[in-house]
């Protein structure tokens, strides 16, 4: 609307130096209030549209187009008839403006195009015929401008093709993408609905056997049938995880998953960790150290479950790519402020280790390795819990010298918060 206004503005100032009266700016002055309700009345029609409301046939704001064209293209008239040759070229530049203006704005309705256009298309046409008759019709080379406006709709009708044409592959692609979406969003509730069956199914057997192992345990006479049992009931614990992975994969990559923090003891998570894992560092000959500093805070206010978590998965993919020496676990705990430390678990193994290649496809695209190469979909699913809680998961590797992972997490100090308050 400011646009149109703007350039009319211009067209009336070099209007009146050419046709050489006022009536160009009365023109201007008249067609100011109608560029403005133009701009209202098709407005309101977007509103409609966007709101799912739109008019299956709309005859007054046709009649209007039509109106408002026919007003607009009076000052084609004036330059046309204007004692000075150049008003005739800058009567068709004009009009051109308002084709291509119509070409942009009104391409979606065949009925609207006809009235803005075609009012346009008829003044293009009709002046140089008129001026040919008003002359006697006796030199045929007032009709080449006429020829000339005729040339010039040919190629116009080309480019309004092209126009159309772009319109409807830009919807196709527009659906495209809406269709694509629509099937993610379908495979993505397909896939919730398989892992929530499937962890509903695996459950109910896993408790029973968990249950069935620890009443085993308690009735095992020998130590090596204990140390069988141990293993089974290890066995059972990674499986929980990988169920636990599963469900909080599904979670995450839906924005459902919430830390909820509070007091706890970070040695006793720790210390369920490891137990987790002393049968199966045996079973492959590992040496399984955990230091805790001695500084660590009896109480802070973390997320134990997701704590746990995390640890569980470093542990595990520590043991599982050891094939000799150990695994150390090392906790720290670093005073920040008064009520704040930075909690700090370091688990080291002396595996394989991994290429600068795969820490990079970790870390740095947070890729999910689940074809049996690399660490994982718990690392990945680590990775995401870590941030979640406001901590960060890191990582030093070299292949043949192990593999060193750190997480670290400030969290308030209990005992600080509770002493500072009395």
């Amino acid at each position: 609307m400011w646009l149109r206004l703007g350039a009319c503005a211009i067209v009336a100032a070099v209007a009146t130096s050419v046709v050489g009266n006022a009536w160009p700016v009365l023109w201007a002055l008249g067609l100011a209030p109608v560029i403005m309700f133009d701009g209202w009345v098709f407005g309101r029609l977007l509103k409609q549209c966007l709101a799912g409301e739109a008019p299956r046939s709309f005859p007054r704001i046709i009649a209007w187009t039509a109106a408002q064209s026919i007003y607009g293209n009076l000052i084609a008239v004036m330059l046309w008839f204007s004692p000075y040759v150049p008003g005739e070229t800058l009567a068709i530049i004009y009009m051109f403006g308002g084709l291509a203006n119509a070409a942009a704005t009104l391409r979606s309705s065949v009925s609207l195009s006809v009235a803005g256009a075609g009012s346009t298309i008829a003044f293009l046409l009709g002046l140089p015929l008129a001026d040919y008759l008003l002359n006697g019709a006796r030199n045929p080379l007032d009709l080449m401008p006429l020829m000339g406006g005729l040339l010039l709709l040919a190629f116009g009708v080309n480019l309004w093709k092209s126009l159309l044409a772009s319109d409807a592959a830009q919807l196709e692609a527009e659906a495209a993408v809406l269709r694509e979406r629509q099937a993610a969003a379908a495979a993505a509730a397909a896939k919730s609905g398989v892992i929530q069956r499937m962890n509903d199914e695996l459950r109910t057997p896993m408790t029973a056997l968990v249950g069935a192992a620890e009443h085993l345990r308690r009735a095992a006479q020998s130590p090596q049938a204990r140390a069988h049992i141990a293993t089974l009931v290890q066995a059972s614990e990674v499986l929980r995880l990988v169920l636990n992975d599963l469900s909080d994969l599904d979670r995450l990559e839906n924005g459902q998953l919430r830390i909820e923090p509070k007091a706890s003891d970070p040695r006793e998570t720790l210390r369920g960790v490891v137990s987790a894992f002393r049968a199966a560092a045996q079973d492959k000959s590992l040496e399984l150290f955990v230091d805790v500093d001695p500084a660590m805070p009896a109480q802070i206010e973390i997320d134990a479950g997701r704590v746990r978590q995390v640890l569980f998965n470093l542990l595990a993919n520590a043991i599982r790519y050891t094939t000799h020496g150990g695994v150390r676990v090392r906790m720290s705990a670093q005073p920040i402020d008064a009520s704040r430390v930075r909690l700090s678990v370091v688990v080291a193994d002396t595996g394989a280790g991994m290429s600068r290649s795969q820490l990079a496809l970790i870390f740095g695209r947070e890729r999910l390795c689940v074809d049996g190469e690399g660490p994982g979909i718990g690392l990945a699913i680590s990775l995401r819990l870590a941030k979640l809680m406001g901590g960060k998961l890191t990582a030093k590797s070299e292949l043949g010298e192990g593999s060193m992972f750190a997480f670290t997490l400030d969290a308030p100090v209990v005992a600080a918060r509770s002493s500072t308050a009395a």
